[in-house]
């Protein structure tokens, strides 16, 4: 059931509707009290009752109740109490007192929160409100009847988004005319679903001054056809020939997006992450400034580290910045690691290898794949 939309953040474009399917923000619903405290149970089909929390809720003030199923590590437990940030006793249902609010488990498992090594919550989130394909069928046409959509409906200046599967398209590569058909008036960027290539149209190509003599850059190549004219397909650095041109999201979509995303983890259980990738890279904005406004206005709920990105371009000299950003820190957020990409991906030939790439027929290439760093 839906008890409708609600602003996401102030300022937010994001509406979050609540449904009773666990994947945005879930609903709560009234259930008899229990002896000892206000009783509060949860409409998640079949989910893991930490779902129901709201991510909101003051955590200080927090003393709840878990009662009625089964509590991971305890197995003649009934009950969990939780006073502010710690959990205070696990037992049963005695322990329970008036200023408890229950939560009814109604037999589903209590269970510790999950935490994500590898997310990108900010970037995510702004992807979803753009052209979003990744829960598009992996068929050419689709892809294409989505995009014209999309386009068909926004009047940005620049058609961008993300989410397509290499397996749509003959050698994972589409083309910028299939991209010209769906939208020949606007350029169009769009990142497939593991970020390490784009696909690009035809005025994308030409706002970036790509042509048949522009070199591939020493981190990336521009797809090419028979005639060495760019092909519509650009992989990992030449991605950023277009990327960097792509309209910036703003302070407050960024950290709407961030929000957004929160819930989507939240409401999967999930507690904390590792955000792999905090600075500007390939057309991507930077998420600290999001990170560092939630955590400052109470609005950040999950525990997160960030993965301070390594300029691929740049040397020993960075350390420095690195360790001045990684003073940076609030409530929640610690940009404390760094990510260094050492090569690219196995799918398009970019991966780093000893042994060089077999050809189509199992003949060996020349290709070894790229080296970043």
């Amino acid at each position: 059931s839906s008890r409708g939309s609600e602003p996401a953040h102030p300022g937010s474009p994001w509406p979050v509707t609540s449904t009773s399917d666990g994947c945005t923000n879930p609903t709560r619903r009234d259930a008899p009290t229990l002896e000892g405290g206000t009783n509060r149970s949860n409409t998640i089909n079949g989910g893991p009752v930490f779902a129901n929390m709201d991510p909101f809720d003051s955590i200080e003030r927090m003393s709840i109740a878990f009662v009625n199923g089964p509590i991971h590590g305890h197995p003649n437990a009934s009950c969990v109490v939780v006073d502010g940030r710690s959990i205070s006793a696990v037992g049963s249902s005695g322990l329970i007192s008036s200023a408890h609010e229950i939560i009814d488990l109604d037999g589903r498992p209590l269970l510790p929160g999950f935490q994500d090594s590898h997310v990108h919550p900010s970037m995510a989130g702004l992807e979803l409100v753009a052209c979003h394909l990744l829960e598009t069928p992996h068929d050419e046409q689709a892809y294409l009847n989505a995009i014209r959509a999309y386009a068909d409906r926004s009047n940005k200046p620049w058609i961008t988004g993300a989410g397509w599967s290499m397996e749509a398209f003959e050698g994972g590569t589409p083309t910028k005319e299939l991209l010209d058909a769906a939208v020949p008036d606007r350029p169009v960027y769009l990142p497939n679903r593991d970020h390490h290539g784009a696909w690009v149209n035809s005025r994308a190509l030409e706002l970036a001054g790509i042509d048949r003599d522009t070199p591939d850059p020493a981190d990336g190549r521009i797809e090419r056809d028979a005639s060495r004219e760019p092909s519509g397909t650009l992989q990992e650095g030449a991605m950023q020939l277009v990327g960097r041109l792509t309209p910036p999201a703003t302070a407050a979509d960024r950290l709407a997006a961030l929000l957004h995303a929160q819930r989507h983890l939240h409401a999967l259980g999930i507690t904390a992450w590792q955000d792999a990738l905090v600075g500007d890279f390939l057309g991507m904005d930077d998420p600290s400034d999001a990170y560092l406004t939630a955590a400052r206005d109470g609005s950040l709920t999950a525990r997160v580290v960030g993965a301070l990105w390594w300029d691929r371009h740049r040397g020993l000299e960075q350390i420095d910045e690195l360790l001045e950003r990684s003073a940076e820190s609030a409530q929640g957020f610690h940009p404390t690691t760094v990510k260094i990409m050492i090569d690219g991906v196995l799918e398009n030939y970019t991966g780093a290898l000893l042994e060089p790439y077999c050809d189509g027929c199992g003949g060996h290439t020349s290709n070894h794949g790229m080296t970043f760093v």
